[in-house]
Order: structure tokens, then sequence, then C-alpha cells
């Protein structure tokens, strides 16, 4: 004869949900429709400290577990949704009673009676605090590695752009010094065409020396200011007389435009400020096609002096803006003979540091195929009192 079976009571039934409702390991709240609390497991009692008696009547975003107003307010939307019968699931955070914070993938499931209506809505979390921890350090590893591998591919680059600008006046000033040298009785004029050109590429030599030289300094924090009261007007005409032969070369007209006839004296470093000028100068020169223009301009505000070195150039690309003053950095471009235009990528980088130790900023405004607007501006914070 078989043997009978008894179906389990509702007092067994509801013993055993009670086991697994306070076993589980998720955070579980039953919710009335209207989005008070109708119980709460002994997992959320655990993290929040908050009591079933403590929640129940209320709604369940007063509760003091969630983070902060903007989790409370997504909680109601996201009943109210649910109260269309939609199932809601998304990432939140709770807050424990020890101030613990936890991520928690929350999901809202509405629960029809035999009507079709919602009873109830059972609101679970699972804690992914550990989960999105490891995806943070996984994401930024991965950025770090990135990061790693851009700077060595600069690196690289750089490195190889340094040969090639050390190597071209090396060669240039042992051929010229050779030639000197195996021909004694060369014209006067021919001797003093090459040892200028000897001078030039070891200055060109100098100056490449001196930027690795301020990389270095900038690293380690040793770039130091001599200041002193200084005329701006005095510094940016005597830094467009350095750049004036090359730019008479190009058939490059350089206009000074000071739309104020009295600039304060600035407590600045002279030399150091002279470099950043020189630098924007010798840029707007090498990339404006012959025959073109740059406007040199100094106006001042309440607030501060500002500098501005605009030029007729071949302009630059949109996308390459944002890093322009980055170190190793070299925007890829192309003169009006299609040769590529070379650079070590550091004298931007100099001048942002510079100006940065001036309590200033340098900014850049760029389209391509009209020009450039590289502006200075010193605040006024600088001005020496006579």
């Amino acid at each position: 004869m078989a043997a009978s079976y008894d179906a389990p009571s509702e007092f067994h039934l509801r013993k055993r949900f009670q086991a697994i409702f306070n076993n589980t390991f998720q955070f579980i709240f039953v919710v009335h429709v209207d989005g008070t609390v109708l119980e709460i497991n002994q997992a959320a009692i655990n993290f929040t400290g908050i009591s079933a008696h403590e929640a129940r009547e209320r709604f369940l975003w007063d509760l003091n577990c969630w983070l902060n107003e903007a989790a409370r307010s997504k909680l109601q939307a996201s009943l109210y949704r649910a109260s269309g019968g939609e199932f809601i699931r998304y990432t939140t955070e709770l807050v424990s009673a020890e101030d613990i914070r936890a991520v928690i993938d929350l999901s809202i499931k509405p629960i029809f009676n035999s009507d079709g209506n919602i009873d109830f809505f059972i609101v679970e979390g699972r804690d992914i605090t550990s989960l999105k921890r490891m995806e943070f350090e996984r994401d930024r590893e991965r950025q770090h590695a990135e990061a790693l591998h851009r700077i060595n591919e600069m690196k690289n680059e750089f490195v190889s752009q340094v040969s090639h600008e050390l190597r071209t006046p090396l060669a240039s000033i042992i051929g010229f010094a050779q030639t000197l040298l195996r021909s004694p009785h060369l014209a006067p004029d021919k001797v003093q065409q090459f040892l200028t050109i000897i001078l030039d590429d070891g200055r060109r030599l100098e100056r490449l020396v001196e930027d690795l030289l301020d990389i270095a300094r900038i690293e380690s924090g040793t770039m130091h200011l001599v200041r002193q009261p200084s005329d701006i007007r005095t510094i940016l005409e005597y830094a467009i007389s350095i750049i004036a032969p090359e730019a008479e070369y190009k058939r490059i007209t350089i206009t000074q435009a000071y739309l104020d006839t009295h600039l304060p004296l600035l407590s600045l470093d002279p030399d150091r400020i002279t470099q950043v000028f020189v630098n924007l100068l010798a840029n707007a020169v090498k990339f404006t096609p012959p025959n073109g223009s740059i406007t040199v301009s100094a106006t001042r505000t309440s607030e501060y002096v500002q500098v501005a070195v605009q030029d007729t150039g071949i302009g630059i690309a949109e996308h390459d803006l944002p890093r322009l003053f980055e170190k190793f950095f070299r925007v890829k471009q192309k003169d009006s003979n299609g040769q590529d235009i070379r650079g070590t990528g550091l004298g931007l980088s100099i001048a942002k540091q510079i100006v940065e130790l001036h309590g200033g900023t340098i900014r850049v405004q760029s389209i391509v195929g009209q020009g450039s607007t590289f502006s200075v501006i010193i605040p006024l914070s600088s001005h020496h009192d006579e």
C-alpha cells in the first residue's frame, strides 16, 4: 500500500519561507504598493542596523541606510515605475550602521495576486562591492598600462627626434669646421659665412641642451624663479628682436598691437618669461607660410595682463589641442612644401610650466588653415608697486 502524503500546513510553509527569507545572504525588503515596508530580512537587518520593528510601516526610501538623497529619490522613482508592472534593476549604494558603504545590485519585482493586481514588491539587493572594486582595480591597471605604453612611445619618439636634432647641427658644425681646416686659403667672405653657420648651429645645440635641462628641473621641482620688477612691453620687444631675422627670412610681418598705453610693472623672472615668448614667436614663425603675419598684443583688465601671439599659420587640428602642452607631444604637420615640420615637443610644455610658476595660465585657440592664437595670462597679483 502506497504511503500517504500530507500537504504541509500553512504554518509549516510560513516557517520554511521565514527560514529561507532570513538565511539568504541577499538584502530583502517586502514592500507594500504604497512604498511602506512590510518585512525586512536578517541580512538587511545585520548590515543596516535597522530592526524589523523600526522598518515596518515606514516608507522604504525613508530608511537611513541609503547613501544620499539622490539614492532615495531614485528608489522612490523606481518603485513608482514598478507599480506599472515593470521589473526594475539598477546599481545603488547602502550605508551600514558602522558607516561602511556597499555597492548594491538592486532589483524591484512586483508580485501579483490572483486578480492580476500588484500585491506587494520584493526589493532585493546583492552586495557587489568586491566585484566593483575588482573591476575598478582592473580598469586602473589597464589605464596605467596604457598610460605607460603611451609615455614610452612618446619617449622613444622623443629620443629619436632629439637624436636627429643633435645630429643635424653637429654634422653641420663638423663639416664646416673640417672645410675651414682643410682649406686655409678660403676667401674671407666664405670663412665668415662658414663661421656664422657654425655659430648658429652651436646656439641651436645650446638651446636644445637648455630645454633638456629645463625638463629635468621641472621634473625634479628645482626650477626657481628670480623675480624682479619687469616691463612686459620691454620683454616682448626683446623677444621679437630675437625672432625677427628668422621672420624676415620667411617674409613674415610681425606687428605689435599694444591696446593699453600703460601696463604695470610685474614681478617676473624676465629671462624665463622671455623664454616663453621666444618659444611662442618661434613656433608662430615655424608654422606660418612665407608672406604671412604675426600679431603680438598686450592688454590689461582689472585682474590680469594678457599677451596674445596670433599667427596666420597652418593651424592645429582640434583633436590635438588638449595634448598640445604635454611633454614630448608633437603635432605632425607639414610646411608649404610638404616637408615635415620637426621639433622636440618640449618648448610648449616648458612654457606652460614657467607661466604656471608665475601664477598664470597659457591657452590656445586654433583653426586649421587660418592660424593659431596663444594667450599668456599673468595675474595682477604679480604687480610690483613702485
